[in-house]
């Protein structure tokens, strides 16, 4: 949808919110077990649930289980503070939209005392300026409220700034019946403020200045969001080659539970390759050229022997396909970094963890850096008797062999494959790290291309692999 259609949906729908908060607000009963009160206003939980929840979804965001909006967003400082409400971008988790949701009745902007300014932006700007003197609030130019409000919002500000290396777009302090917005608010609270920076809006102003308040805070206005998957060629929409920072291979896995529901059920894994490009913003885009999948599977050699090498094979041709393509609409070169740069799925930056879950369940995304596929053609140790359950002894998983392809516990290769692992000290060491475990929990370490991300040097010493 274009930039017209976006502005006359969002008009339509602010105006349909302002006659239905006319209506709820005339309602006598409102509050049914209180006194009738024909002046009562709604509190702050009502603020957001009324109004703002309503203004910022007409505004393009989403709330909610998997939205772009955060709410009561922690922000770790030298205490722990929470933001009402943190818009921020899909495709690197990047703060846009900072929003403070004030009771209904909270005062409008108002100069302590008979204070004179020319305007009401002029009023806050002097304020922020008292407040960045180091002055108190018992001797700012604006009442004790509204000086605590833009302490907190430049607190947020500053910590995004400076902390976290964030330039907040827009910052925004709503009630019921009034909007700020700082259009600036790094330069507003960090640097020069300026009146023109700050728009100030009574309600019955906004339908008004929709158009405005459009190009102000509507999502499509503060950030570009890309689809996942993107494919090659709308790559150059969101960057040019000189703006790619790195490059990763990876996957889309897709589980499946096949069979009839008479019979147990059984695994089947669908991979379809995939390319992580990273711009030098941090953003992250993945792009997928193929819907056809290619099913995880051994086959046999011209000696009757059970390989991975044809599905790895036919992976890695379709990922070089992929890479070419991309470099091809980029009109250029890309070099494919390796799995340790990998800076991680925007779910998961602090870990820089290279497998990230997608919306539906038995769907992931995995970043397996210049590698082609999360498994090894053959593992590392190639003489270990621990891929066949008989053999472990009393460290043997389970009472029994896992002799067929399961989905509880989820095992895709089982027993005598060189790809299953069926020590149990194996497996109750990598309970808690192993990235794939959801896919297949009984792969061998040994033939996984996680292997020195999940373990150190000295615990891959300390395996039983090979003994």
């Amino acid at each position: 949808m274009n930039r017209s259609a976006l502005q006359n949906l969002f008009k339509r729908g602010l105006s349909d919110l302002l006659t239905e908060l006319e209506r709820e607000l005339a309602r006598p009963q409102r509050d049914p077990y209180a006194e009738l009160d024909l002046s009562r206003r709604p509190h702050e939980h009502d603020t957001r649930l009324l109004f703002v929840d309503e203004l910022l979804t007409h505004l393009g965001w989403r709330l909610g289980a998997l939205g772009n909006v955060l709410e009561e967003a922690r922000l770790q400082a030298n205490t722990t503070r929470f933001m009402d409400y943190l818009g921020v971008s899909d495709i690197n988790g990047t703060p846009l939209l900072l929003i403070e949701a004030k009771a209904w009745d909270k005062p409008a902007i108002s100069a302590r005392g008979d204070g004179q300014h020319d305007s009401e932006a002029a009023l806050l700007v002097a304020a922020i300026q008292h407040i960045r003197g180091g002055k108190t609030e018992a001797t700012s130019p604006i009442i004790g409220e509204w000086d605590k409000y833009l302490r907190q919002v430049s607190g947020y500000v500053k910590t995004l700034k400076e902390r976290y290396s964030h330039n907040l777009p827009r910052a925004v302090i709503i009630s019921g019946e009034w909007m700020v917005v700082f259009k600036a608010p790094v330069e507003t609270f960090l640097g020069a403020a300026r009146p023109d920076d700050i728009a100030i809006y009574a309600r019955a102003q906004l339908k008004e200045h929709a158009e405005e308040i459009f190009d102000l805070l509507h999502r499509s206005m503060l950030t570009i969001d890309a689809p996942v998957p993107l494919r090659p060629a709308q790559l150059t929409r969101y960057l040019e080659l000189g703006e790619v920072s790195s490059a990763f291979q990876g996957m889309h896995v897709h589980y499946e539970r096949t069979g009839s529901k008479l019979f147990t059920p059984m695994p089947r894994i669908l991979i379809y390759p995939a390319l992580f490009v990273i711009r030098t913003d941090g953003a992250l885009f993945t792009v997928i050229h193929n819907e056809t999948p290619v099913e995880l599977d051994y086959r046999r050699n011209d000696d009757d022997i059970e390989t991975l090498a044809p599905h790895l094979d036919e992976v890695r041709a379709l990922g070089a396909t992929l890479v070419a393509a991309c470099a091809r609409e980029l009109g250029g070169e890309l070099t494919l970094a390796e799995l340790s740069a990998f800076p991680g799925f925007r779910n998961d930056r602090l870990s820089k963890a290279p497998v990230d879950t997608l919306p539906e369940a038995d769907e992931w995304l995995v970043a397996t850096g210049s590698a082609t596929h999360f498994l090894l053609a053959d593992p590392r140790v190639q003489e270990c008797k621990y891929h066949t359950w008989a053999e472990c002894g009393a460290n043997a998983t389970m009472n029994s062999a896992i002799s067929v392809r399961t989905v509880n516990p989820p095992a895709f290769f089982v027993d005598t494959q060189r790809h299953h692992c069926a020590h149990q000290i194996v497996q109750d060491r990598r309970e808690a790290r192993c990235l794939i475990q959801a896919i297949d929990s009984r792969t061998c370490c040994q033939a996984c291309v996680f292997l020195e991300r999940c373990w150190t040097e000295d615990e891959r010493a300390a395996l039983p692999c090979g003994l």
